[in-house]
């Protein structure tokens, strides 16, 4: 797991649970604690729809487990998750797209859901792709569950914007280690979720100045190089996902400490 610290012994009372459960909302919040209030409900992660919560027990409407893509320890929500994993087919690349009630834009909308979310495609038409739960997106937002970007930097360009939510993963909000897991993610990279942890374990230490691709660690911070002066990053200082110098970034963060190339 990602922090073993943040295990639990199961609780008296606890009921046992099916072991594999996927999302059923569009994203669901993994909390250190089962409460939805902050601090002892303290948000700690996120999954989106159709991933993979592994549940280990379930105590007072709350999940105890963690999400499979990375080992990361939490609690969520009984209503956020149904029992099995999906057998999803494609996975959503834009950074939030919409879900119609049919093959048009002109009927209502069901749902929006994040980049990342896993679906299953049960029909094609000429530009809209069909769910199984009956909704149409739009094709070009989906890809083949098991495709590949290169591009890593493009992949978190498309963030551009997006409110900054601690612990947040999705298009919806996202934070600062988030936009990292995420974007190295979409090329197959699997990474922490942690940013002190991703930065000992992303890449080897980079030998000479910042280029476009390096993953620059600050104090409780991180960031992606778009070229050897600006860095992508989801920040709490402007509130979202935005493109700044990297020397104004490392005045304001007190300092670079580590610079990762992949």
């Amino acid at each position: 797991m990602a922090d073993t610290e943040k295990t639990s012994a199961k609780p008296e009372g606890a009921e046992s649970a099916a072991q594999g459960h996927r999302v059923v909302v569009p994203f669901a919040d993994v909390h250190e604690m089962p409460d939805h209030n902050a601090p002892r409900g303290k948000m700690e992660s996120q999954l989106v729809f159709g991933e993979t919560f592994k549940v280990e027990f379930e105590a007072s409407g709350w999940c105890r487990g963690y999400c499979v893509h990375d080992g990361y320890p939490g609690w969520v929500h009984k209503s956020h998750l149904a029992p099995a994993p999906l057998a999803a087919t494609h996975i959503i690349t834009a950074a939030r797209t919409h879900a119609y009630a049919g093959p048009t834009i002109k009927t209502p909308l069901t749902q929006t859901l994040s980049f990342g979310s896993k679906v299953r495609v049960v029909a094609e038409g000429e530009k809209f792709a069909q769910l199984e739960d009956g909704s149409w997106i739009y094709a070009k937002h989906l890809s083949p569950r098991n495709s590949r970007d290169a591009d890593y930097v493009a992949t978190a360009m498309k963030f551009l914007e997006t409110p900054y939510y601690w612990g947040g993963r999705s298009g919806f909000g996202i934070d600062c280690s988030g936009l990292v897991q995420v974007a190295l993610g979409r090329t197959g990279i699997k990474t922490d979720r942690d940013t002190e942890l991703q930065a000992g374990t992303i890449g080897k230490t980079a030998e000479t100045h910042p280029e476009a691709g390096d993953i620059v660690f600050f104090p409780g911070h991180v960031g992606i190089m778009i070229d050897e002066k600006n860095i992508i990053h989801a920040n709490a200082f402007h509130m979202k996902v935005s493109i700044e110098p990297l020397d104004l970034v490392e005045e304001r963060s007190k300092g670079v400490t580590a610079v990762r190339r992949l």
